[in-house]
């Protein structure tokens, strides 16, 4: 059975859903966290909107996975999560069922068979009745504020921004259900057959005008002077401007969200006057939700010491027509 299954399946069987009461009207949605949307949270996948084994979100973009069912509100960084950062509610009801006390770790670490039965790690879920549903999963371990049964308004903190369950960064799973079928809230209730916001799509208005989709963008960048990986990068590891030259070698790496087949990406690495010394480029075979792409600079004594100049460029297509998608440039001083 597909992880995206199983996920649901933990917290379902907790709230052993009830035959909806049709003809009742959805909810109307509030933002599930307390952020500045595009700055200090952002949405890194939507509902996956494909039946197959290929995946495709509500703009028919890349931003999700397979049978992805909710839309994950992501932080900059591990840092933001340990500040804290409180889940709420999207709107009144009832809380149906809550699980707290699992661990906040990446699954990636773990395993995704040590917490797979438990997906949706520490989880609230409120009943808006007329058969509507919210799901808050990946809360921070012993934040949940709220208990089975009481009664919520929309706003009302329910938690903190963890880590926990089947997630591998800090964000809160924001799933919509009417009975058993997945809403997409950019969408309602209708059939989407296109690529754009439904007619009927379910945030107030006001919250729509702040989601702004974009197809494509810059998770993370950043220097080390030895080997980066994508799960340091993600925890904000290479952060730093100034590096030792002792190790002998320069990497600079990024971590970016929507590739689509064809786009043409390149990473440089340049000294301090802007003369490249190192070139490294390639061609998206496949779309992909997320990427990792790094250059490296080595030899075998100390670089000179100095500044050093990173630049990563993403070319594409993009609503018809080829055009520079991406462009990220970054400092560092080697000492």
């Amino acid at each position: 059975m597909p992880a995206q299954r199983l996920q649901i399946l933990g917290i379902i069987l907790l709230t052993a859903l009830a035959t909806p009461v049709y003809g009742e009207g959805p909810p109307r949605l509030g933002l599930p966290l307390e952020c500045e949307y595009g700055r200090t949270c952002f949405i890194q996948k939507y509902v996956d909107h494909r039946r197959d084994k290929d995946y495709q979100d509500y703009q028919c973009g890349f931003l999700t996975s397979d049978r992805h069912s909710g839309t994950d509100f992501r932080l900059p960084d591990h840092a933001a999560m340990a500040r804290g950062v409180a889940v709420i509610a999207a709107a009144a009801g009832t809380v149906r069922a809550m699980r707290d006390g699992m661990p906040d770790v990446d699954a990636r670490l773990v395993g995704a068979e040590a917490v797979i039965d438990r997906g949706l790690g520490n989880v609230v879920v409120i009943d808006h009745g007329g058969g509507w549903r919210t799901y808050y999963g990946h809360l921070r371990r012993n934040s949940v504020a709220v208990a089975k049964g009481q009664s919520v308004i929309a706003g009302q903190k329910l938690g903190l921004i963890g880590l926990s369950g089947l997630s591998e960064y800090p964000h809160v799973h924001f799933e919509l259900r009417f009975g058993k079928r997945i809403i997409d809230p950019f969408v309602g209730l209708e059939t989407h057959t296109g690529c754009e916001i439904g007619k009927n799509a379910l945030w107030h208005p006001e919250v729509l005008s702040r989601l702004v989709y974009r197809p494509t963008f810059l998770i993370a960048a950043g220097f080390s002077d030895r080997r980066m990986t994508k799960t340091a990068l993600q925890y904000g590891l290479y952060e730093r401007t100034i590096l030792r030259r002792k190790f002998k070698g320069l990497h600079f790496g990024v971590f970016l969200a929507g590739l689509y087949a064809g786009d043409r990406y390149a990473l440089y690495l340049a000294d301090g006057s802007g003369k490249t010394l190192k070139m490294l480029d390639g061609v998206v075979s496949k779309p992909a939700a997320v990427q990792f792409h790094s250059i490296s600079l080595k030899q075998n004594k100390p670089l000179s010491a100095g500044r050093y100049q990173a630049r990563f460029e993403l070319h594409g297509v993009r609503n018809g027509k080829p055009e520079l998608i991406l462009k990220a440039e970054r400092l560092v001083t080697l000492r």
